[in-house]
């Protein structure tokens, strides 16, 4: 049976749509996971803006500053009493109240019971902070306060790459022990 042109036609057209939807198929299928990468990496990007602006309400204790610091010098902790209090002492399982502010080796103060000008402490236990903190107050008197180097191991970890939201690498506090519960 002979075939007609226009069926001819038509099984080329037929042909040639199958084969460029198979070939955009393909590109498609390459394309895709690059812009799932680039998607992943502006979301990282917009999180890690999206916390430094967080970060930059942040304050620092009425009386005291954060400054940038070498982090390739922080090799272990460092409790440094700026004011010794007279009060109840704070074991490693204590719940706390207490004013503080943390910064990072740039200076940059991620996190601070200060903002707006005002200092509300806030009640935690030592058992459930970073290890620097539970070693670092455990021993202190309320009414203390006292700068805190600790090193990456003992705070958040290394800097991974990977914006977690968190503070890596060494950091430094300041804390205020306003209480001993």
């Amino acid at each position: 049976m002979a075939t007609s042109t226009s069926q001819r036609f038509g099984i080329w057209v037929i042909a040639i749509v199958l084969t460029v939807g198979t070939l955009a198929g393909f590109i498609a299928m390459i394309i895709a996971p690059q812009n799932e990468a680039n998607d992943q990496l502006q979301q990282q990007q917009d999180l890690a803006q999206s916390v430094k602006d967080q970060w930059k309400a942040n304050e620092p204790l009425k009386g005291y500053e954060a400054s940038s610091f070498d982090p390739a010098k922080v090799t272990k902790l460092d409790v440094e009493v700026l004011k010794k209090g007279t009060g109840k002492t704070a074991e490693d399982t204590s719940t706390v109240s207490a004013n503080y502010f943390g910064w990072n080796s740039e200076g940059l103060i991620f996190d601070s019971t200060n903002r707006d000008g005002t200092q509300t402490p806030i009640d935690f236990g030592l058992d459930q902070v970073i290890s620097g903190w539970t070693e670092g107050l455990s021993g202190q008197k309320a009414g203390s306060v006292v700068r805190l180097t600790i090193p990456a191991d003992m705070a958040y970890g290394e800097d991974t790459g990977t914006f977690t939201g968190r503070p890596t690498g060494p950091l430094k506090f300041v804390v205020i022990l306003e209480e001993v519960k």
